[in-house]
């Protein structure tokens, strides 16, 4: 028996065009099965923390000591023009600020500056443990690093000194 036959026919059975159609067909088709039956890869969602980020504005003038004093705990926080989702104002504190003066004999000794503070902030937001950048809003939070500070009232350059988590 022939392979193919005079009437061009697999086998006797079918044509070689049309077992190429049907091939086809059903390939799409399984391919359709499964993108569409298939079960949806999950994915593991950490449950988010509270993350208490404490950063301070070193050698603030008297006038914006006094603005960033009047924030209040829950004042929250905005990236650009909206507020941030879970990230707000746990507490403020004023420090003396302390700077290196040269005194008349020549030796440097630390002293209060009476015209500026070191302002600490500690700010409270949601973040999972394990994500692998640590973010509040679109800044990422690492100790040593700069944090634009922003709520509806105040805006200011600090860096930021811990980073904790709850439990």
């Amino acid at each position: 028996m022939k392979l193919v036959n005079e009437k061009g026919k697999l086998f006797g059975i079918i044509n070689v065009v049309d077992l190429i159609i049907l091939l086809c067909i059903v390939l799409v088709a399984g391919g359709l099965v499964y993108k569409f039956a298939a079960p949806a890869a999950t994915s593991v969602i950490a449950p988010k923390a509270d993350m208490y980020v404490t950063m301070r504005v070193r050698g603030a003038m008297d006038y914006l000591d006094a603005e960033v004093r009047k924030l209040t705990e829950g004042t929250r926080l905005i990236a650009g023009s909206d507020y941030i989702a879970d990230a707000e104002v746990v507490s403020v504190e004023s420090l003396p600020y302390l700077a290196a003066v040269t005194t008349a004999d020549g030796k440097v000794v630390t002293a209060e500056d009476p015209q500026k503070s070191d302002l600490i902030i500690k700010v409270r937001a949601k973040q999972s443990k394990n994500d692998p950048i640590l973010k509040i809003g679109t800044q990422e939070i690492r100790i040593g690093r700069g944090f634009i500070f922003k709520t509806q009232t105040v805006e200011v350059n600090a860096i930021i000194e811990t980073v904790e988590f709850d439990g």
